[in-house]
């Protein structure tokens, strides 16, 4: 993992390793098919948002929740490995890049791809995300996703 800063860090600002806990956090919420509003709680809500996977583009918090909904019912499990993190500061928060190695098996009579056998998946995929900080205490997680584009690599 990659961490820079810009600044003289202090134990109030949001720091690098924040954003790393915040990132590691969401992917863990996903593998432990927590409910939506889990994973809401860690988006922007607002015309900033947008989310962008291989076949969808999604810039709400209803969109997202359809969508995680789907991949509830489309799979039986997923992992996220991730690799090469790198955050970096922006002036209106952090700037993250991740490869990520994401695995599942799809559910019975699903039609969501399975590129392995027996209803299994791997697909590499590479995601650029902005991590906005919104007020609040630093171990309190003061972010929020405004900007995540997940494509293959």
């Amino acid at each position: 993992m990659t961490i820079t800063t810009s600044h003289t860090p202090d134990t109030a600002t949001p720091n690098a390793n924040d954003v790393a806990r915040f990132v590691y956090t969401w992917f863990t919420l996903f593998e432990h098919r927590a409910r939506p509003e889990s994973l809401t709680a860690y988006l922007a809500d607002g015309e900033q948002l947008s989310l962008r996977f291989p076949g969808s583009e999604l810039h709400t918090i209803q969109q997202f929740t359809d969508w995680y909904d789907e991949l509830l019912v489309n799979t039986t499990w997923n992992f996220h490995e991730l690799s090469g993190l790198t955050i970096q500061p922006t002036e209106s928060g952090f700037a993250v890049r991740f490869d990520v190695d994401w695995q599942g098996a799809v559910s019975d009579g699903s039609d969501w791809p399975a590129n392995l056998g027996a209803g299994r998946f791997r697909f590499a995929m590479r995601q650029d995300w902005h991590v906005a900080v919104r007020p609040g205490a630093a171990a309190e997680n003061p972010f929020e996703i405004d900007t995540l584009v997940a494509k293959p690599r």
